[in-house]
């Protein structure tokens, strides 16, 4: 069985409802996340009504559900304010809620060096005494005093590999301390297959500390493709070097079931493929991946 193709909306951030479904209908996509920000579609000051309305559009005209919501909640953010992001994470599962998402990404962003190299690990900028277990405890912290919430919505929060927290070691001491502070919680990963390769973490060692946020429903997995690891500039996947191949055969064994989510990131980079291109690309690089690596 092949994995199932999933997307972001970040790859078509200036398209209209109806382009955006037809992108979908198009290439075949029955499963998105939905992109936040003051410039997309979906917007923190999006109402209930024209979540609802968006919602529906995209399930009557392309047959499409949304199973996340990409806040840019930034739970390590030293130069936040605690109840402000507590807040703002409460306001993304409500929004989940109601476009029946099951998840909500955030960011870890603890404040990193001015300048640093793509392809290594970056360095971060804390606050006196504060080190990477610190600021790591502190983001699990948030997610914690929001877990009330995301348990009675049925919504799960997910800590990408991102940022500050780039490879799956990282991303792990926040599960880590989160899992100090409220044994039990659903919280999970999304695993972007290109940022822990990129600063040099094999994906084995990335799926051996995100296993247990990914499995059984926990968290997701997002594919993208580069050049090389210092370049970040999407190009269409197989065309680049990030490992599906090797990634999904770790999956695959492991017990991931869910979809490949692509994060087309044209937001960032206009001048790339638009997003149908893109997707198509994406269908055929999974369609051709071998017998070992396929769901």
């Amino acid at each position: 069985m092949t994995w199932e193709l999933a997307a972001s909306t970040l790859g078509a951030p200036y398209d209209t409802m109806d382009e955006l479904a037809r992108t979908f209908r198009n290439t075949g996509v029955k499963q998105i996340e939905v992109a936040v920000g003051d410039e997309m579609k979906f917007t923190m000051a999006s109402t209930d009504d024209e979540l609802k309305a968006m919602r529906d559009e995209l399930a009557d005209k392309a047959g499409v559900s949304i199973f996340g919501v990409d806040s840019r909640v930034q739970v390590c953010n030293t130069d936040r304010e605690d109840d402000e992001l507590v807040e703002s994470l409460e306001h993304c599962l409500h929004m989940a809620s109601v476009l029946g998402a099951k998840y909500v990404r955030v960011f870890p962003t603890a404040p990193l060096e001015p300048s640093w190299d793509p392809d290594r690990l970056p360095g971060m900028v804390l606050p006196k005494g504060m080190n990477l277990a610190g600021v790591s405890k502190r983001g699990a912290e948030i997610i914690a005093r929001a877990l009330p919430t995301a348990d009675k919505l049925g919504v799960q929060p997910l800590i990408e590999t991102h940022d500050s927290h780039t490879n799956g070691e990282r991303n792990a001491i926040i599960h880590y301390y989160l899992d100090k502070i409220a044994p039990g919680n659903q919280a999970g990963s999304i695993w972007d297959l290109a940022h822990p390769w990129r600063v040099g973490e094999a994906p084995a060692t990335t799926f051996e500390y995100l296993k247990p946020y990914l499995v059984n429903g926990r968290g997701v997995v997002q594919i993208k493709d580069c050049a090389f690891p210092g370049d970040q500039t999407p190009v269409l996947q197989g065309t680049g070097r990030v490992p599906l191949a090797e990634c999904c055969k770790l999956l695959k064994d492991g017990g991931y079931t869910g979809p490949l989510s692509l994060e087309w990131e044209r937001r960032w980079y206009p001048q790339v493929e638009p997003l149908e291109e893109a997707l198509v690309a994406a269908r055929k690089a999974i369609e051709a991946l071998p017998a070992e690596s396929q769901l």
